[in-house]
């Protein structure tokens, strides 16, 4: 099968196109999908790159797993499945697999891959399989973010970098979950956050400071994508909220830990560290929002596999709206 591999940590450049990668072998349980489409997501630049903090696996995590193939994201046809299983050959699926991390060579920069049935979510006829290999990780992860702050109607959720893969899911769930929902954005996106995505409100960080505006109107829950903005989000939080870190480069577990502690001792609002679980039944209630209109997928460009290289450098600008989708033949 056709597969982009990399044999060593670099640039870009180490991405390469081979055209007889072994199609991987499915286990029980498991399913053998044909991909139609995938995406590239910053977690895929840095391990490419080697730039994992130690925390994580570091800069040496793929040792010994080469020729990696990089990326968790999929969509395609269920190729070969268990007899008696709930998928058949030709089902429309998607799913986050497990493989966008380092503890494996599989991945699905290919034409095929296998996933745990569990983590198989059902594509809607609605929903384009040529770019619904853009929507697993970040869905999964803005909905996993909102759920550990126990959302309830009518609560107000602050979501930072409200216009990137998992900001503008989060904006999207937050309201289809009846929260008020204020986003924060640079100055080419902000209107767009409010008119398309349905934001209550927005903050251009170019011109307003967040943490100054709602100091007195405190959040319920924040969705924190980025790496330095952990006080301004405390300090906008009612003591009773919860603070979701999306992991980043900027995390350090350590202050996650501290935090998480002081909110047991009574001080201050709960704390989780959100590093993505593939999760098939969460995914299909997502593709059913996006099959009903409730949600969209934002996608800035569709790149054919042949193409990951550059794929790779747009997402690596760190200005992507929505997200990077690669289409596989």
């Amino acid at each position: 099968m056709q597969a982009v591999v990399i044999n060593s940590t670099g640039g870009p450049e180490v991405l390469q196109l081979v055209q007889e990668h072994p199609i991987p072998k499915r286990a029980a349980g498991q399913v053998l999908v044909r991909i139609t489409s995938s995406s590239v997501n910053p977690v895929d630049t840095q391990l490419r790159a080697g730039t994992l903090p130690e925390t994580v696996g570091g800069p040496n995590a793929l040792d010994g797993k080469y020729p990696k193939v990089l990326g968790g994201d999929l969509a395609g046809t269920v190729e070969e499945a268990d007899e008696g299983s709930q998928f058949k050959k030709g089902d429309a699926v998607a799913a986050l697999t497990p493989y966008f991390w380092h503890d494996t060579q599989q991945g699905t920069y290919a034409q095929y891959a296998v996933a745990e049935e569990s983590h198989l979510a059902r594509v809607p006829a609605a929903v384009d399989p040529a770019v619904a290999g853009g929507l697993p990780l970040v869905a999964l992860t803005a909905w996993q973010a909102l759920q550990e702050g126990k959302p309830q109607s009518g609560q107000r959720v602050l979501v930072l970098a409200a216009s990137g893969g998992v900001g503008h899911m989060a904006v999207q769930l937050g309201k289809s979950l009846g929260l008020t929902v204020v986003a924060v954005a640079g100055p080419s996106n902000a209107a767009w956050a409010k008119e398309a995505l349905g934001a209550d409100e927005v903050v251009d960080y170019t011109k307003r400071d967040f943490a100054e505006v709602y100091r007195q109107q405190p959040f319920d829950i924040a969705i924190d994508c980025l790496p330095d903005a952990l006080d301004k989000c405390l300090s906008v939080l009612k003591p009773t909220g919860h603070y979701s870190h999306i992991q980043n480069l900027g995390t350090d577990p350590a202050v996650m830990q501290r935090l998480r502690q002081q909110h047991e001792a009574g001080k201050g609002p709960s704390i989780s560290h959100i590093f993505v679980t593939p999760n098939g039944a969460q995914l299909e209630h997502v593709l059913q929002l996006m099959a009903d209109g409730k949600v969209k997928l934002e996608v800035a460009k569709v790149f054919p596999l042949s193409a990951v290289a550059d794929a790779h450098r747009q997402v690596e600008t760190g200005h992507t709206r929505g997200k990077v989708v690669l289409q596989v033949p």
